[in-house]
């Protein structure tokens, strides 16, 4: 809930995307969805991205994203179950520590590359797709829909601008 009005259907923050992982699979009897379950990563609910206000994605979709990277690109091991905390941090830190900082580097490259593509994308989507005369139409009514709906559009838009901000850092 903000500022007195709530989206039951968007409970986590702004965005809609879903990014399948290269080796996910349907059945949950699998190997590599055991994998999965062990990070809380069973759902494709979980690999939906969604960001705070203030731009910054849903911790779950990071630990899931890097580890579905660390999976499909030979990286994985067992020892990343004790350090679910990093796997969940955003943004990444600018210097890794430890002796798989190559994976962890490649693996952030690849997770903030795709989260900027899917913010600019929204932003740009957000400019392109209403007309000024329609724009100063959804300002200047006294329809509370009407409201509603531009308050929603301008929190869109600060949001994903804020999250370009946050992986241009």
């Amino acid at each position: 809930m903000r500022r007195g009005e709530s989206f039951p259907k968007n409970p986590i923050g702004i965005g809609r995307n879903v990014t399948t992982p290269p080796n996910w699979s349907p059945r949950p009897d699998a190997p590599i969805m055991k994998e999965y379950a062990k990070y809380n990563c069973s759902s494709l609910d979980d690999f939906e991205m969604r960001f705070s206000p203030r731009g910054f994605p849903h911790r779950t979709f990071v630990r899931c994203y890097r580890v579905s990277w660390f999976l499909a690109n030979g990286w994985y091991n067992p020892g990343l179950q004790k350090r679910k905390n990093e796997l969940s941090k955003w943004p990444p830190p600018k210097q890794y520590s430890g002796e798989d900082w190559l994976s962890w580097t490649q693996a952030d490259a690849e997770l903030t590359k795709i989260i900027r593509d899917y913010c600019s994308y929204m932003r740009q989507n957000l400019k392109e797709n209403m007309e000024t005369e329609l724009a100063d139409d959804f300002k200047a009514s006294v329809d509370p829909k009407d409201k509603a709906v531009w308050k929603l559009r301008v929190e869109e838009t600060k949001t994903f601008k804020n999250c370009l901000s946050v992986t241009t850092r």
